[in-house]
């Protein structure tokens, strides 16, 4: 029994769609990891080690005075979008690589003051 070229086509064109619909799929990215800080004066809390990839820091200002958060080192300077006052939490978005990075309070004298870390950051396990 013989069927007509149009036929096959007709089974072929569903296979095609499936194979191409699960090529599309996309790929999930890294998981960010949350990293708590407390800024008061004149100290930062947050861990000196943290592994590379996305990192969300969540910054809390535990003291009396208005703080900020910004890190430098490896190609990125981020700082947080506004200045803590008192009992306020933000976040900072980055991507860490491998390497040092200078973190600290950006306002007045604070960082002068010790409120300032070397973030020592390994490559990912």
């Amino acid at each position: 029994m013989s069927r007509s070229p149009r036929f096959a086509i007709l089974l072929i064109v569903p296979l095609c769609l499936a194979g191409a619909s699960r090529a599309a799929e996309p790929q999930k990215a890294p998981a960010a990891a949350t990293v708590e800080v407390h800024l008061t004066e004149y100290t930062i809390a947050m861990p000196k080690t943290l592994p590379a990839g996305p990192t969300t820091f969540t910054v809390h200002d535990d003291g009396a005075k208005a703080h900020s958060f910004k890190i430098e080192g490896q190609g990125l300077e981020e700082l947080l979008a506004k200045p803590l006052h008192p009992g306020e939490t933000g976040m900072l978005q980055v991507t860490l690589k491998p390497g040092e990075y200078k973190i600290y309070c950006p306002i007045g004298s604070h960082s002068a003051k010790g409120m300032a870390i070397t973030l020592t950051v390994t490559p990912k396990p």
